[in-house]
């Protein structure tokens, strides 16, 4: 065809040449170079979140797998091969740093907006891949990188220059439309001369839709044309609390033993004091701190912090929760089956805290989620020119951030001890910025007594996620 680039037509596919291909493949190569039954117990040792989807039986005898089980699977992929043992005791960082490399090439092909500088990033995560990629060759799993696939990379950046971000042409978007258009309309059928009743269902729904649109219209009025704002990186999100509690009256004694908040009477007293009296040192803190008597016995404790999103326009979702976060006591379900506790792990604004970057952050694990009745907030709290706020959280703290480490880039960080027992505070449900989920460190073999519900308590340090979601990707950097 003349005036014709045909190669200019073959856009990039994020669902069919990086969830069905290269990250396809590279799962199939991770399996071979390591350990399936070591995979596996990793993949069942990781702690819950809201984000990360648990493969409790394992990944490696996985079959038929979609690309939204691909998208699950690189959430914590990095996570299950740091410190793995390689065949013929080959090293492990070029391994670790060719996946780095893939996954922060995938997340960044999906920003929903491009500067020179993120188009830079992305050629710099496809340089590193090439870089690292012969350890495949090293381990006999490849012969060659002759994959089409791979190929297709090197024309990313330039393809979303000419067209573009990725979202404008993945055929994930349509893909989707077989299960609205297709699947529930065959399964409306009699599933006998289904093409015919398919047709007249689809077109009943349509014109049901136009309907219910009129009548929205009518009851609301024009609305004012509202300027459409372009997509940008911001991810704003909003706590929201259930208006009741989930357990009204708590025992302080049940709070130290079912919910693990062992020093929740002293820390309590720390945050009185220290709410009332700003400025004060460690040391006067402690002095005051102990001559405070808690006017109650018992707390109203919740078991879940819901987080949802704001657009751009500043309105708020509330038919979707992106984030949440746990803080559970074991409990049996209606067929007595024990479920095991789960407090998990939030990234905690200390102050100072940015959009992105850690800087002014902490990670904890939230171990009580309460409140205090009005009578004892006005006799802990006198009337004074800030009020306290309504919601709290007893949290037990990890180490600070510090550099990443250089072979995979994730933050190491352990639980903050002092004489032996972990470091904890109260500190207001508000200065939880969100979830974060941390990547036990196996090591080279992972002990057999971990589980999915202990691994927090049992193990000694951690390597802070930063792929559980794109919110994360931003924001741990």
């Amino acid at each position: 065809v003349p005036h014709t680039n045909i190669f200019q037509s073959i856009t990039p596919d994020v669902l069919h040449q990086l969830y069905q291909g290269i990250i396809k493949r590279l799962i199939e190569w991770i399996k071979e170079a390591c350990s399936e039954a070591e995979i596996d117990a990793h993949c069942r040792r990781l702690p819950p979140n809201h984000n990360i989807r648990l493969f409790l039986k394992g990944i490696s005898h996985l079959s038929r797998v979609s690309g939204t089980e691909h998208n699950q699977i690189c959430r914590f992929l990095l996570g299950i091969v740091i410190g793995i043992q390689l065949p013929g005791n080959l090293n492990n960082a070029r391994l670790t740093r060719a996946i780095r490399a893939i996954l922060d090439f995938l997340y960044l092909t999906q920003y929903p907006c491009h500067t020179d500088q993120t188009l830079v990033l992305l050629d710099d995560a496809l340089t590193r891949f090439h870089d690292n990629k012969d350890i495949f060759l090293d381990l006999g799993i490849r012969s060659n990188f002759n994959l089409p696939k791979l190929h297709s990379f090197r024309h990313y950046v330039h393809m979303i220059k000419m067209y573009g971000t990725t979202d404008n042409y993945n055929t994930e978007y349509t893909e989707r439309l077989h299960i609205d258009l297709t699947k529930d309309a065959y399964r409306a059928t009699n599933h006998k001369d289904e093409y015919s009743q398919m047709t007249l269902w689809l077109e009943r729904r349509e014109k049901m839709l136009w309907h219910d649109n009129f009548v929205q219209w009518r009851l609301v009025g024009d609305l004012a044309l509202q300027e459409r704002s372009p997509p940008d990186m911001d991810y704003c999100r909003a706590i929201k609390m259930t208006k009741h509690p989930t357990v009204k009256r708590v025992p302080l004694d049940l709070i130290m033993q079912d919910y693990g908040a062992t020093f929740f009477t002293a820390a309590l007293a720390r945050y009185v004091v220290g709410r009332n009296q700003p400025g004060l040192s460690a040391a006067q803190l402690e002095r005051e701190a102990a001559h405070i008597i808690l006017p109650f016995d018992a707390v109203a404790t919740f078991h879940r912090i819901k987080f949802h999103a704001i657009d751009a326009r500043g309105f708020r979702d509330s038919s979707s929760t992106v984030d949440s976060v746990h803080s559970q006591p074991s409990w049996k379900d209606k067929r007595g089956h024990t479920i095991p506790a789960r407090f998990d792990t939030v990234l905690v604004n200390e102050g100072d805290g940015g959009i992105t970057g850690v800087n002014g952050y902490r990670v904890a694990q939230v171990r009580v989620v309460f409140t205090l009745t009005s009578k004892a907030m006005d006799l802990l709290f006198p009337a004074g020119p800030v009020k306290p706020p309504t919601h709290l959280a007893y949290v037990e703290w990890f180490t600070p951030f510090q550099q990443p480490e250089s072979h995979h880039g994730l933050y190491k960080i352990s639980h903050l001890m002092r004489h032996g027992e972990h470091l904890a505070s109260i500190i207001d449900v508000s200065d939880i910025h969100r979830s974060v989920h941390l990547f036990p460190n196996f090591g080279a073999v992972v002990p057999r007594e971990w589980t999915s519900s202990t691994v927090l308590e049992l193990c000694s340090s951690f390597f802070v996620n930063s792929f559980s979601d794109r919110h994360a990707y931003l924001t741990i950097v």
